[in-house]
């Protein structure tokens, strides 16, 4: 990875090959629900054409567009272009149309990072941002390595503007991807993801760019597992103090690296993918899908792996290890702290969503709290999973000024008499109750049936609006809240704030006669 860039060439589209790393936006690894791949392409590169075949014959479901660097504070492509007009967008759009999804990596191993030709903080997020609004992204990657690196004025510009990129765009995912050596980071990565730590930055995966040591290194894939295992202890370190596997990635490149002497051969993917699952680390690919195709013989290119075999033989091999599609974003409000295995951390108290594909267990937790099925057991069996967090004073779904107090099955526990609701996604019943109250079908009916509900609680000492009791206008009113008026029960439709004229039997677009 270090030596690449005076390898593959001076021009811009060329350099840009010089950076190999992969994040994945699933759930790290564990033996029941396998991890999640996502390989840099260098969409600059002759050999881009390769993320269309890797998507259609190669299972590919993620992939790392690689990269965007800086002109100024306008963001660029490997073709020197902007982001409006670069002949890297029709390669995203078909990527996209086939079902796949994008991660963008900025930086790399060639030209000037954003944070370097932009000095402004600023003006380096609303660059940041465009690029997100460009191409509807919810996973961004920076590839930071050789000068950027060691630049410590870049290196805090750039987590100035991403901790305000996260606070504006919730759910934003970020994974730093650092050149490393055999035994972890060197003292320049320790202070990068130091600096990230006393910024305040939510970082997803620390990734590891397992390559290009500068010297002959006979087991590659034992390489990669003590450079992982470096990368945690030093993570965890520099104030990460939570950090598992599930937070680490590890990212060869494949076939004849830049340094003489180091080839990563498929049975060292193998090895490589094995201990990754059976160890639950975070994210695993590889540079790059445009070098994974044969040429056996063939040196150091951007176009094939110098080695024999089979195109997309390690895609194949990667991909195996688990599938390749991310689980869907958290519920609204919510931002990813921690992949499934991986540790969610947050300041003070906080409302913590675990699941995929809008299927989500809930728990309150003060400070930090483990990702994974025993902690919150499991919403939704044989997918991976992530944790979302949400400060408390909002919860998962719970009506405006209500706190979250147990899960379905749980029991609602609080000082006083309390409203309680009890629903999701914006369908309660309520009760009115005194300490506590079980939180179930049972006591409140089934608001929302088909779906995983929990129970909120408001100490107000007034009727909930919608718990039976007749109709009032100026009350807010939840989908499925029950009230009377005129001799009959009503069913809310939409959620509203009632006004005089909008009676229940004035209104049927807003309610349901019930009997």
């Amino acid at each position: 990875m270090r030596g690449r860039k005076l390898i593959i060439g001076a021009s811009v589209a060329a350099v840009l090959a010089g950076t190999g790393a992969a994040v994945s936006v699933a759930g790290p690894a564990s033996a029941a629900t396998g991890f999640n791949v996502a390989p840099y392409v260098d969409l600059s590169a002759n050999s881009a054409s390769m993320l269309d075949t890797a998507i259609t014959q190669g299972g590919l479901g993620v992939y790392t567009a690689a990269f965007v660097i800086g002109s100024g504070c306008t963001p660029i492509w490997g073709d020197s272009l902007g982001i409006d007009n670069s002949t890297v967008n029709p390669k995203i759009a078909r990527a996209q149309s086939e079902g796949a999804q994008t991660i963008i990596s900025f930086g790399g191993a060639g030209g000037a990072e954003l944070a370097q030709s932009c000095t402004n903080v600023s003006s380096l997020t609303q660059a940041y941002q465009s690029v997100i609004n460009k191409y509807g992204v919810k996973y961004l990657d920076f590839d930071i390595e050789g000068a950027a690196i060691a630049d410590q004025g870049s290196v805090d510009r750039r987590f100035q503007a991403i901790r305000s990129l996260q606070g504006s765009n919730p759910g934003l995912n970020i994974s730093l991807t650092i050149p490393v050596l055999e035994s972890g980071p060197d003292a320049n990565g320790a202070n990068f993801l130091r600096s990230a730590s006393n910024a305040g930055v939510n970082v997803a995966i620390v990734n590891a760019m397992t390559m290009d040591y500068g010297h002959a290194v006979s087991d590659m894939a034992a390489a990669s597992i003590s450079a992982a295992q470096g990368t945690l202890a030093a993570a965890r370190n520099a104030g990460f103090s939570s950090f598992g596997y599930g937070n680490i990635g590890i990212t060869p490149m494949i076939g004849n690296n830049d340094s003489a002497g180091e080839v990563v051969s498929q049975a060292n993917a193998q090895t490589i993918v094995n201990w990754a699952k059976a160890n639950g680390v975070g994210r695993l690919a590889f540079w790059s899908i445009g070098r994974d195709q044969p040429c056996a013989g063939g040196g150091v290119s951007p176009n094939c792996s110098g080695l024999g075999g089979s195109a997309l033989d390690f895609t194949k091999i990667f991909t195996g290890g688990g599938g390749s599609t991310p689980p869907a974003g958290g519920p609204s409000g919510y931002t990813l702290c921690a992949n499934e295995n991986g540790t969610c951390s947050f300041s003070g108290t906080a409302s913590v969503a675990y699941g995929a594909n809008g299927a989500f267990n809930y728990k309150t937790a003060t400070g930090s709290i483990a990702c994974n099925n025993a902690t919150f057991g499991d919403p939704i069996p044989g997918t991976a999973k992530a944790c979302y967090y949400q400060s408390t004073g909002g919860t998962p779904g719970g009506p405006s000024g209500y706190t979250l107090c147990a899960n379905e099955n749980g029991t609602c526990s609080f000082s006083g008499t309390a409203n309680v609701a009890y629903g999701a996604n914006g369908a309660f019943n309520y009760k009115a109750a005194t300490s506590s109250i079980a939180c179930n079908n049972a006591t409140f009916g089934d608001p929302i049936p088909g779906t995983a509900k929990a129970c909120y609680y408001q100490s107000t000492g007034t009727n909930p609006p919608g718990d039976g009791s007749a109709w009032a206008p100026n009350t807010p009113y939840s989908i499925g809240a029950i009230v009377t008026y005129a001799g009959h029960t009503y069913r809310c439709r939409q959620a509203h704030t009632s006004l005089v004229g909008w009676e229940p039997s004035n209104v049927p677009a807003l309610w349901d006669l019930v009997s």
